[in-house]
């Protein structure tokens, strides 16, 4: 309940901080919870090291501007229902809408499968800026009040609703994507504990299997999208095209390779800006010596 009583405070402060001044007190908050939160810092240095292919140089400071990153996505997040369409347009530079409005027009909605990158949460209000709807998929979270916080501060009128994970959530999404409207899913973490074996970054681990499965079983397009904090201010977000799905009569095979190929994609979209990752549990299996990295990446 005191994770609660904080977040509501942010909602409460958030719209009423100019944005300058807000990211300005990120920054040591983000430093703060760099220093206290041990085992977050831990996770954090041991998925960079993963990522940066062993390299220790520089992973410290990464690690502290990852945290600096999470901070201002909690404000981002907080921030965004009180922002305007327009203000929304403004904000964010958005790549590749024409991928996705050619792949609506086949009448099979589309999925839009992404990574902790950037501020996903935030980024999300420009489908409704633009008058589509959108369903995204997060992760339930206790206490009930906490979760039904969260849903709200990111949902937008009907345009972008919040559904948990659970055993029916794949026949709703099911259901949405028949309406031809869009779901989102960010899916670079196993949260199930059901996804299937892939190599990411040069070792193995689990990812989930919802954004092909979905995929395969309604026609829906599948097609990666990626946001990143522009170092002046605002973002940048990007949607690839449909990827191309391989589809046998072998569904275990289908799952694990086309999950393979959203893995590589990630990788490339993390490569580019890993600080903005902002992932706090762990990916890979711990007792994985990160020194395997090398040579594979």
């Amino acid at each position: 309940m005191l994770e609660y009583l904080v977040f509501r405070l942010l909602s409460l402060l958030a719209p009423r901080i100019p944005l300058r001044v807000a990211y300005w007190l990120c920054n040591p908050i983000g430093d703060l919870t760099y220093w206290l939160l041990a085992r977050q810092r831990r996770v954090v240095h041991r998925n960079l090291s993963v990522v940066l292919s062993s390299q220790s140089q520089g992973l410290n400071r990464l690690a502290r501007q990852l945290f600096r990153e999470g901070a201002k996505n909690y404000y981002d997040t907080f921030l965004a229902p009180s922002l305007s369409d327009l203000e929304v347009e403004r904000l964010i530079t958005l790549e590749g809408w024409d991928n996705l409005e050619s792949a609506l027009e086949r009448g099979k909605g589309a999925i839009l499968v992404t990574a902790h990158l950037g501020s996903p949460a935030l980024v999300a209000q420009v489908v409704a800026a633009r008058n589509r709807k959108m369903t995204v998929v997060v992760e339930p979270i206790r206490p009930q009040e906490l979760f039904d916080l969260m849903a709200r501060v990111r949902t937008r009128g009907d345009l972008v609703t919040v559904v948990p994970f659970g055993p029916t959530v794949t026949q709703e999404l099911a259901e949405i994507l028949r309406r031809n409207e869009l779901v989102g899913i960010v899916a670079d973490r196993d949260v199930s504990k059901n996804g299937v074996p892939v190599q990411f970054f040069g070792l193995e681990t689990l990812l989930p299997v919802g954004p092909v499965m979905l995929a395969l079983r309604t026609g829906a397009a599948l097609l990666p999208a990626f946001t990143y904090r522009r170092r002046g201010g605002g973002f940048t977000a990007w949607i690839g095209e449909p990827l191309r799905l391989e589809r046998s009569r072998n569904l275990r095979a289908d799952l694990r390779q086309n999950t393979q190929m959203i893995a590589r994609v990630f990788e490339e979209a993390i490569r580019k800006s890993p600080e903005q990752w902002t992932v706090f549990e762990p990916i890979w299996p711990e007792d994985e010596p990160a020194a395997r990295v090398g040579a594979a990446s």
